[in-house]
């Protein structure tokens, strides 16, 4: 989808420690031959916030930055990759609301996966495509992944798990990075892989805690004729097709990206050496770093990554960024922005 006058106009996270991956393999949490192959450095820790506190904080500093009146705000829309937020019947985004822009925008609850931010950015870009300037929304993601529930290093393979909660305003009228395009696609061929076989009503008592994704997916494969092969090819096949649909539709050849923003993963799960003879793109022009130091944060990699590059004047006006994610189900997820202006943020 092609966008007219939807901006972003500020982004900011909330993270914890970065706790050593090194450290955590010395004390038998990390398997030491699979910390060797995933080549992260650290996974950011939150010890002293809820998911909910989390995404207030770095929905308050995004306020903070956008140039947006607090009544402009038509919508807030809350993101998480699935994580347990503390409470059943619960609605997370009216939390964030009350403690942010409060009013009288609509509060909803988003959930995608770990495509979950650039699903909600797609969404709420339309919202505010129906409405005339001056208008904002605010999205907020939020994913802590500990114990008792989640083993950030055990639970799933080439991913480590970080904590942390993400913000961006989107405005009508103005911002720091033009959104260009978007473009989100499903392929459910793998609905099942993490799924597991387990009937429904037996699903919870057989997983128990910690989630077991590895389980899952080893039950997905031994029952049908599906080999990790398959599965690999169509992933990386549906993120390659999100990606150019949304920069064909910009108008928008690689060779005039400046910064590519990717999921965190490990090095088992990307090779930029492939990426590079495939794609075209340069680990250089990405968020590899940043990923290596905060491990996989669920719906929130894109927006921590944007945020990083503008806070960090990695990217300056007239810069084209392209951001991809990938979720279960699965889903797949790209957008192309253009930054217009240097953001004053301290």
């Amino acid at each position: 989808m092609l966008w007219n006058d939807i901006y972003v106009d500020a982004a900011a996270t909330r993270l914890g420690r970065l706790e050593d991956v090194r450290q955590a393999a010395a004390e038998g949490r990390y398997d030491p031959a699979e910390c060797e192959a995933d080549d992260l450095v650290s996974v950011s820790v939150v010890d002293d916030a809820s998911q909910a506190d989390m995404a207030v904080e770095a929905a308050g500093l995004a306020v903070s930055r956008s140039r947006a009146a607090h009544e402009d705000y038509t919508l807030v829309a809350h993101v998480s990759s699935g994580t347990f937020h503390g409470l059943d019947h619960w609605v997370p985004a009216s939390y964030v609301q009350a403690r942010t822009i409060g009013g009288k925008a609509s509060a909803i609850q988003l959930q995608q996966a770990s495509n979950g931010g650039l699903g909600a950015l797609d969404l709420v870009a339309s919202h505010l495509a129906a409405r005339p300037a001056p208008a904002a929304a605010l999205i907020t993601t939020s994913d802590k992944y500990q114990l008792p529930m989640f083993d950030r290093y055990r639970s799933d393979k080439g991913a480590p798990r970080g904590d942390g909660a993400t913000a961006v305003v989107l405005r009508r009228g103005g911002g720091v990075a033009r959104l260009v395009s978007t473009v989100v696609i499903s392929d459910t061929t793998f609905e099942g892989m993490y799924r597991g076989t387990a009937p429904w009503g037996e699903a919870a008592g057989e997983q128990g805690w910690p989630i077991d994704m590895r389980k899952r997916l080893k039950e997905f494969l031994t029952a049908g004729d599906v080999q990790v092969a398959d599965i690999a090819q169509a992933l990386a096949g549906g993120q390659q097709a999100s990606m150019l649909a949304a920069m064909g539709e910009a108008g928008v050849d690689i060779k005039d990206v400046a910064r590519f923003i990717y999921p965190h993963s490990g090095a088992t799960q990307v090779d930029w050496e492939t990426v590079k003879a495939v794609a075209g793109v340069d680990v250089s022009q990405t968020n590899w770093e940043l990923g290596r130091r905060l491990g996989h944060l669920g719906a929130g990699d894109q927006f921590a990554g944007l945020a990083d590059m503008l806070e960090n004047k990695m990217v300056g006006p007239g810069d084209l960024v392209v951001m991809s994610a990938l979720g279960h189900g699965f889903n797949f997820g790209a957008a192309v922005l253009e930054v217009v202006a240097e953001p004053q943020w301290s």
